[in-house]
């Protein structure tokens, strides 16, 4: 465990602030749906490498995400690419949180990785209990409000929307938005998604209504 603890970077440089930085961040990006906002500096404060240097196993949006959802009373399944000793040394290090081997309420994979056994394995809550439902959180290649070459363009409307907002997600396959589309007609049962990549987040709540171009 030492050997490995040693080749990975530290968590938030200012634990408190850092922490409530990124929850704001999320909170925002629930809020206004497929909008792209940028991780605050205090909150990617000791999550980026410095030249050669030591990093955390994931994107820095994503660490900083795990790091102020996860505790030790959070279970967390990372999935693929994601599943590594050096992720699951790093949560348990700085959150306290184990990595599950089976989907749980919080569920983080490599936009590669999720395919059709990984989302059909997500809990969608139930019409009486959609909170107990799963949210998954992808480090997806790009994502931009302007047209990406090689990423799936996305239309969203809803709540938090004044009228549609455009969202361009690179990685993530056309057949797993086809997915995300359909769940709009179990609602309120459903995932809630954030989409991470270098120090940028964006959310895709279960209420949020999607067409993709593919």
């Amino acid at each position: 465990m030492s050997a490995v603890l040693a080749r990975m970077g530290a968590g938030f440089h200012d634990a408190v602030h850092g922490a409530q930085q990124a929850f704001r961040a999320l909170l925002a990006a629930m809020s206004e749906p497929g909008r792209v906002l940028p991780l605050p500096a205090v909150a990617s404060a000791g999550l980026e490498a410095s030249g050669t240097g030591p990093r955390p196993p994931f994107d820095v949006a994503l660490a900083a995400t795990l790091l102020t959802l996860l505790d030790a009373d959070t279970p967390v399944h990372l999935t693929g690419g994601l599943d590594t000793a050096d992720a699951r040394a790093w949560l348990r290090l700085h959150t306290g949180a184990r990595a599950l081997p089976q989907a749980t309420a919080m569920t983080a994979a490599l936009a590669r990785d999720v395919d059709a056994p990984l989302w059909r394995a997500l809990d969608l809550g139930t019409d009486d209990a959609p909170q107990a439902s799963a949210t998954l959180f992808v480090q997806v290649d790009a994502l931009s409000a302007q047209p990406l070459r090689g990423a799936v363009a996305l239309k969203l409307r809803g709540a938090g929307i004044a009228t549609s907002r455009d969202l361009a997600v690179a990685g993530l396959s056309s057949a797993f938005w086809h997915w995300r589309t359909a769940l709009r007609a179990q609602l309120p049962r459903g995932i809630d998604l954030v989409l991470a990549c270098g120090t940028q987040l964006a959310a895709i709540p279960r209420s949020t209504h999607v067409e993709s171009e593919g």
